[in-house]
């Protein structure tokens, strides 16, 4: 029988109450959650951890979400990680940019944790079906 594997979140967020929440609901799923604070602490958990997925904020000290998006791009260790982003912009040239740098799923604040469990997971499902098709 083959078992599931843990799935390892980052979760950055400069709010600790929400990063907190996101934390503890996926942990009670099962997956295994890393949280940071800011642009440099992001930085510093990518160059220890490699997260099969990325909850990020817009707005956080340090670098804005969609320029550390665009860096995680660059990468070559980190550019195929899901990364949702998650904001309180509901603008159109946030959403935009977010996408155009590397976004692949976006939600606005407030949500439903339904609704980012729902994305997580289909987020994570996509890349497990890349991986099987090039087996």
């Amino acid at each position: 029988m083959e078992t599931m594997e843990t799935k390892r979140v980052l979760v950055a967020d400069d709010d600790a109450t929400i990063g907190e929440m996101l934390k503890s609901g996926l942990e009670v799923l099962g997956y295994e959650v890393v949280t940071a604070n800011s642009g440099s602490e992001i930085k510093n958990t990518l160059g220890r951890i490699r997260p099969d997925l990325i909850l990020m904020d817009v707005s956080m000290p340090g670098a804005d979400g969609i320029s550390i998006c665009r860096d995680i791009r660059l990468s070559p260790e980190t550019h195929d990680i899901p990364i949702i982003i998650l904001t309180a912009f509901t603008d159109g040239k946030t959403f935009h940019d977010a996408m155009l740098f590397g976004a692949t799923d976006f939600l606005t604040k407030p949500f439903d944790f339904s609704e980012v469990l729902k994305k997580v997971q289909e987020s994570l499902a996509k890349v497990q079906s890349k991986k099987e098709n090039k087996k």
